[in-house]
Parts: structure tokens; sequence; C-alpha cells
């Protein structure tokens, strides 16, 4: 190219008609990435809310019988079951909610737990009014934790 072209060009992409297109095209470009990997996720995930994970299955023995509870640390959600029923809850700052069921023995057969005393992927300590420290151990193997996928 000549000198002459070379000062063209500068003189144009200087110009102050020129800077909008490029801002134009670096958002437009970020706007389709964006939609576009939400879309992408939205197709995999089968809809645009990720699906829940699994909860995690600890099983406890105590005096009055053998229960599981099904609980993953960082989520509010905990469900226990017993041979006489289910119960689901919340937690919150390691304390359960059963709404309203939390001195209630005839739903399980005894109270439902109160309180969390330790957690980590293999162990759950828990006391309650009818027992205090009871060790739950996790027997899922840690590299099976997957999303909960209707298949």
């Amino acid at each position: 190219m000549s000198k002459f072209d070379t000062a063209r060009i500068a003189r144009f992409v200087l110009r102050v008609e020129f800077i909008p297109y490029v801002i134009f095209t670096v958002i437009g470009t970020a706007i389709l990435y964006v939609l576009g990997s939400i879309g992408i996720n939205a197709l995999h995930n089968g809809s645009l809310i990720p699906p829940p994970t699994k909860l995690e299955r600890y099983d406890c023995t105590a005096p009055f019988g053998s229960f599981s509870i099904l609980y993953l640390h960082g989520t509010d959600r905990v469900k226990i079951k017993s041979i006489n029923g289910a119960l689901d809850g919340t937690v919150q700052q390691n304390h359960f909610d059963w709404q309203g069921f939390a001195n209630d023995r005839s739903m399980l057969g005894f109270a439902p737990p109160a309180d969390i005393l330790f957690d980590d992927s293999k162990t759950l300590r828990i006391s309650g009014p009818d027992f205090k420290d009871i060790a739950c151990a996790n027997t899922a193997e840690a590299g099976s934790q997957r999303r909960a996928i209707a298949q």
C-alpha cells in the first residue's frame, strides 16, 4: 500500500463515526455469547433451571432402632426415614426444622433429631431429644454423587 492509502485508512479509523461501530460490535458479540451459553445449558439440563442435586444418605443406628437421614451439606433440605414413616424438613445453621413435628414421636417412632453436631462426606453426627451424639455413616461411594435427573 502506498503512503496515501495508509493515511486514508488511519483517518477513517480515528473518525468519531467509526468508534460506535466497534463498541456496538463488541457489545453485540458479548450478548450473543451469553445468550448462546444460556441456551446450550438449557438444552443440556432440559430446562432453564438446573436440576437439583441428590441428597446423600446417612445410615444411623440408635437404641430405639435404625433410621436414615437424607442430607447434603450446604443445602437446606433434609429427610429422615425410619421403619414407621418419613419426615421432611429444613436445615438452618445446623439446626433441623421439622415444620411442627419436632417433638412428635408418632411419625417416626422417636422424636426427630434437633441439631447437627458434625458433618463431612463420610459422617453425620446428630443429637435430639431422645438421643445424644449419634454417629451416622454415609455408605455411598464418593464418586457416585450425580445430579438427580429422571432417566
